[in-house]
Parts: structure tokens; sequence; C-alpha cells
């Protein structure tokens, strides 16, 4: 699945695997049990493949900088002009960058190829929020994906990563299922790996449902780059 799959899907408003609504573990993990709000504008927070997402907004408005990479240059445009946030666009490196004027939102999204950032672009970078990058790849994709996150990132960052797990006879992804032992294979070469919660979640999924689905887990980790 190449760039212009997703920029053809969101050209033609073929966004189905949007999600409009806070992630609730993004919430739970970098709320309610995150950092202390006086010392959240020390933490950089990575967002991948972020499309629109609404976690970079909530991320801004509760104390974190924020930087993501998105192809669709439609998806980042209308993240800030839904969100009603003003906006620059810059060129750094010849290269596509969007970034929040309101110092209140520190939001910066580079508009391109997520295999084309250098490990420059994530200097500051302390956490990875990964909800829909991963579970978005064919299996095909996912080692070269794992080992550029792995390139990217120096020892200690943490990456809150979320899964999906279903029967693949059912259903073709995006979104892709990964087992648990997928996630292992991937990553414990170079990162610690923790299973923070499972939950059940074929009922909140109705478009998946739609889909042939009978059975939906969600999982979610706690990855530290060692």
């Amino acid at each position: 699945m190449d760039l212009d799959f997703w920029i053809e899907r969101w050209d033609n408003g073929r966004i189905g695997f949007h999600q409009d609504t806070l992630n609730p573990y993004l919430a739970y993990f970098y709320g309610e049990k995150g950092t202390d709000l006086a010392q959240r504008d020390k933490l950089k927070v990575f967002v991948p493949l972020s499309g629109k997402s609404k976690d970079m907004l909530w991320l801004s408005q509760n104390g974190y900088r924020v930087f993501a990479v998105e192809c669709s240059k439609r998806a980042v445009v209308d993240f800030f002009e839904e969100n009603s946030l003003n906006y620059k666009h810059v060129e750094k490196d010849q290269r596509a960058l969007y970034q929040s004027n309101d110092l209140d939102t520190p939001i910066e999204i580079y508009q391109g190829d997520f295999f084309a950032v250098e490990k420059k672009d994530l200097a500051g970078v302390t956490d990875i929020f990964d909800r829909a990058s991963l579970i978005a790849l064919p299996e095909g994709m996912r080692k070269r994906y794992v080992a550029k996150m792995a390139d990217l990132q120096d020892a200690g960052i943490r990456t809150l990563l979320v899964t999906l797990t279903y029967d693949t006879a059912e259903m073709n992804g995006p979104p892709f299922s990964l087992s648990e032992k997928a996630v292992y294979d991937l990553y414990s070469e170079h990162f610690s790996i923790e299973k923070l919660c499972i939950k059940d979640v074929l009922s909140e999924e109705k478009g998946l449902r739609s889909r042939g689905l009978t059975a939906l887990t969600e999982t979610v980790y706690k990855l530290v780059r060692r």
C-alpha cells in the first residue's frame, strides 16, 4: 500500500477509518495517569500517520508539544481548519511543514512520506502515540516500518501502541489484525514491551461489524526503546 492509496482515500472522502473522538487510552495514560500538568511542556509526542486525528489537538491542549507526519495535504489542512487553529505553511529542508501559530497549541505536522522522516526531525521527542499507524500497514510493510521507528528513536523514548486482533478470514484490512506474537516478533529486538490492557471492542465498531467481523479485541502496549 503506497502513498497514493491513502492520498486518494483522503481526496475522495473515503475515510471511514478516521475516528472523530479522542482515543480513551490516550486520555487515560497521558491524562489521568500522565505526567503532572506543570511538567508536560518538557514532553514532545510524535504521532505517525496522523491523519486529522483529534488526539493531536487533545495532546496540545493538555500541555504536550506535538510533532506528526501525514502524507495527505487534505488531511493536514482539514485538521487545522476544522479545529479553528491558525497555522502557517513553511518549507523546511525542501519539505512541507505545517505549524500552529498559537503558542498554547504547539503542533507541527510534516506533510510527506513517513519513510522520509529523519532522526533530526524527532529532536526533543520523548513519546510516540501509535494508534493507527502499525495497524494501517499490511504484513509486508511492518518490518520496514518498525525498523524505521527503531532508527528514529533514542534510548528511553516511550511508545503507546494500540493494536487490533480479529479473524482475518472474516475481513481484509486496513485496519490489519496483529496478534500479540506478531507484536513481540516485530519489536522485541530493540524495545522492551509491556502489555497494558486488552478489551473487547466489537460492540463499539459498527463499521467493522458491517464488514463481517464477529470478534474484535483491542490491545494496548507500552514500548520503550532500549
